[in-house]
């Protein structure tokens, strides 16, 4: 029989015995996979919801991409590399009895590579599979005009991630069929142990290395790559911590006999058997250094956002934007019908400089503009230029300005954010844009007109009979726009909020038509839920292997303990120990690891201006402290009690071994 038909034979056999650790193995294997796959179709929808694909990746795109693409790998490896050391660990004898019966080093090699080939591609396939059910359910909650269009599937794009899930199902078992290969077969069938191989003195130097070059691309590469720099110093940052994780493991020995005895024996039995837990609390590193640094970066861009926030209408005031053309009647029953019995303020608009023109002759587009000088920068305006009088002055200003009342109720233009006037008037122009050249129609000198203190984000209003008397002259059409709901007269619920959407929604896709001013409402909480349980179930998922391999190793010593006299919890308060050990080190590494990063990041993405008309404001870092306490602490306390909970009491027997 050929030996790679055999090999897969026994790793099928074996898979379908432990079924547990199986399973196990697939969800650390299925779920990054799946995660990038759901990523791909969400994009691919979003694109063709686009109108048509986005064009080729830049140079950055391409990188970043890259990088997290070997960072899945990675971690893929770290996590599935300690369950396929459980399997060559606990198939030792069986190993033994394929080499006692002929089998070569090299048979060894592929029984264990193909079990991480056909676990690879199992769980490839499956993580395929549930990251197209999870995309379709996403696409199907968000669609609409700001989420995704129909469903598309990157085929190219998931075989090549399949191919990847595989492989790195391989790459996970290359060390334990390195092992299995060069065991000693005689000690494996006696039952003893093998003593642990010699530490690589060059891969904490190395190690040493990336990490201090990563620092120093993390807090000098943001001025050059800008966010670019700041992920290839992470990514340097983590692979430099897991070439010393070894090194790191083992010095934590010299901690030990300062511990009680459950953590005492947990961290000699990790820092002796470097080969093991190294790479748990390496994938639990790189988990939560990534998590760091997306905590620390995101919290800060929430922040910068609540800042720039800038309300654009008075607070608790309501503005319903109306379909236009032959929807237009049937939008204005439904605002009514929806607002029975609320006082709602037709607002008509002259078209302003930068309204959108959806006729194919442009000069059937005229934009009208007013010769004052504007006062500081430009603001995001949800009108263009009102046409009305006190009760619509009112309803965007929230309130009664004296000054603006008696002005329009002596005909004259009302302008905002722009300087005094000379004389008292001003000159209206309308204009249209064709082939990149600004076309004048008409000019309108001699316009009574003030400048209004206040900023309701509309440039101006305009009496009635001035806005007649442009309509006519110029040309430019008046037409109602929107709906307004002054708070004064009545404050739009939730409720009613959510049902005037959707009405809007039946005539046009516009998902901003219904805006109610309810101040800054985002919450970051969910998503530092959704971090913080990232970082758990990796960290969860990691502490269950090591310890499981941890406990496959130690029950010589178990079986120790109970001949001097332990007492059956002793096992459970020694896997306990091993749990907070490997998960603590691992999360304090990589909160370390993710920190300075984390911080880098916040420059780029917060130092400059994003909201137009927001105040100025240097780089502002916001850090949450809660997350990563609830990381540092919760996260190995919680790992600790589930690997102690899954863990028999019992202690094996004392047998001795023959000869």
């Amino acid at each position: 029989m050929n030996r790679y038909v055999f090999a897969l034979r026994m790793a099928r056999q074996d898979a379908l015995r432990a079924k547990g650790r199986t399973a196990l193995v697939l969800s650390m294997i299925g779920l990054p996979i799946g995660a990038v796959v759901a990523l791909a179709v969400l994009r691919s929808s979003a694109e063709a919801g686009a109108g048509g694909g986005a064009g080729a990746p830049s140079a950055a795109e391409s990188a970043v991409l890259a990088m997290i693409v070997s960072m899945v790998v990675l971690e893929v490896v770290l996590l599935a590399g300690p369950a396929f050391m459980v399997d060559a660990r606990r198939r030792r004898r069986d190993l033994a009895l394929v080499a006692a019966s002929g089998g070569a080093g090299r048979h060894l090699r592929a029984v264990v590579l193909a079990s991480g080939l056909l676990l690879g591609g199992i769980a490839a396939v499956a993580g395929a599979g549930l990251g197209i059910a999870a995309a379709a359910v996403v696409a199907r909650v968000a669609s609409g005009p700001d989420g995704f269009g129909p469903l598309t599937v990157p085929w190219g794009t998931i075989a090549v991630t399949m191919l990847l899930g595989a492989g790195s199902g391989l790459l996970a078992a290359l060390v334990p069929a390195r092992q299995a290969g060069r065991m000693d077969v005689v000690a494996a069938l006696a039952g003893r142990r093998e003593p642990p191989g010699r530490a690589r003195r060059g891969l904490p130097i190395a190690g040493g290395v990336l990490v201090v070059a990563g620092l120093a691309a993390s807090l000098e590469g943001v001025r050059v790559l800008r966010e670019f720099g700041a992920a290839l110093g992470a990514a340097a940052i983590i692979i430099g911590l897991v070439l010393a994780a070894p090194w790191i493991v083992g010095a934590t020995g010299r901690l030990a006999p300062r511990l009680p005895l459950p953590l005492r024996l947990a961290v000699r039995d990790g820092a002796r058997n470097r080969a093991r837990t190294a790479p748990a609390v390496a994938a639990i590193m790189a988990a939560v250094a990534g998590v760091t640094a997306l905590a620390i970066g995101g919290a800060s861009d929430f922040e910068q956002r609540r800042v720039e926030y800038q309300a654009q209408l008075p607070h608790g005031s309501a503005l319903i934007r109306l379909p236009q053309g032959e929807k237009q009647g049937a939008g204005e029953a439904a605002i009514r019908r929806d607002l029975p019995g609320v006082p709602v303020v037709p607002i008509r608009t002259l078209p302003g400089p930068w309204g959108e023109c959806l006729a194919q002759d442009s000069s059937k587009c005229p934009a009208l503009s007013f010769s004052a000088e504007r006062d500081g920068a430009g603001v995001n305006e949800i009108l263009p230029i009102v046409v009305g009088g006190s009760r619509e002055a009112r309803m965007l200003l929230g309130r009664d300005d004296p000054a603006v009342t008696s002005a329009l109720d002596a005909g004259k233009i009302v302008l905002f954010r722009v300087r005094p006037l000379d004389h008292g008037t001003v000159t209206a122009v309308a204009t249209y844009w064709d082939d990149d050249r600004e076309h004048t129609i008409a000019r309108v000198e001699d316009l009574p007109a003030v400048a209004a203190q206040g900023d309701p984000h509309v440039p101006a209003i305009v009496p009635p009979k001035i806005a007649d008397r442009l309509a006519a002259t110029a040309g430019v059409p008046v037409r109602t726009e929107a709906y307004g709901v002054d708070r004064a007269d009545h404050r739009v619920t939730k409720a009613e909020q959510a049902r005037l959407t959707g009405t809007m929604k039946t005539f046009s896709d516009d998902s901003s038509a219904v805006r109610v001013e309810r101040g800054f409402t985002e919450s970051y909480g969910k998503i530092t839920l959704m971090l913080g349980a990232v970082a758990a179930v990796l960290a969860l998922g990691a502490t269950l292997i090591a310890t499981g391999l941890a406990g496959a190793d130690a029950r010589p010593d178990l079986a120790t303990l109970r001949a001097v006299g332990a007492r059956p919890r002793t096992r459970r308060l020694l896997t306990t120990g091993r749990g907070a050990y490997i998960a603590g080190l691992g999360c304090w590494l990589g909160i370390a690891g993710g920190f300075v990063p984390g911080l880098a990041v916040t420059r780029p993405l917060t130092d400059g201006v994003e909201e137009t008309g927001a105040a100025p404001h240097g780089t502002i870092t916001d850090i949450p402290w809660l997350l990563l306490l609830a990381i540092a602490v919760g996260v190995p306390l919680v790992a600790a009690c589930v690997a102690g909970a899954v863990t028999g009491g019992r202690l094996p027997k004392a047998g001795r071994t023959p000869g």
